[in-house]
């Protein structure tokens, strides 16, 4: 009897380390899927294409290859943390096209502060000191 109060007493203290060490800081993620390339990102009056390596806006903008690169690239590696509630007015609609996927992604994208806001699917996301600039050339907004 001693041996299985023992056992439940080390099973009843491992379980609450593990219950007093969970965080309630919300997980962080990334918006879209880092290994499914981009293909196409629609923002309403231009859209922003893969051409082989490259890419191109059109109607055209004088954007250089790399700040275009740089856009696309911003999309797929940024790291936004999921907050509860709200929905976002007074947005930017950006519609982004991925290898392989029969549906698009449709983002609302506006800017707070320092942080960016995207909606995706009715869940309500922040990039973190970042600016809307980051995401829709400045010619566009």
């Amino acid at each position: 009897m001693l041996i299985f109060a023992t056992l439940l007493l080390i099973l009843v203290f491992h379980q609450s380390g593990n219950f007093f060490n969970q965080s309630d800081l919300p997980s962080t993620q990334s918006l879209l899927p880092e290994e499914v390339p981009v293909m196409k990102i629609d923002y309403g009056t231009h859209t922003l294409e893969r051409i082989g390596q490259g890419w191109r806006i059109r109607p055209g903008l004088e954007l250089s290859e790399a700040r275009l690169a740089t856009l696309v690239e911003n999309w797929q590696q940024t790291i936004v943390t999921p907050l509860t509630g709200g929905k976002l007015q007074n947005t930017a609609v950006v519609v982004i096209w991925l290898a392989g996927q029969p549906q698009s992604v449709v983002i609302q994208v506006t800017q707070q502060g320092g942080d960016v806001l995207m909606q995706h699917q009715g869940r309500l996301y922040r990039a973190e000191n970042r600016k809307i600039t980051e995401f829709i050339p400045e010619a566009i907004l």
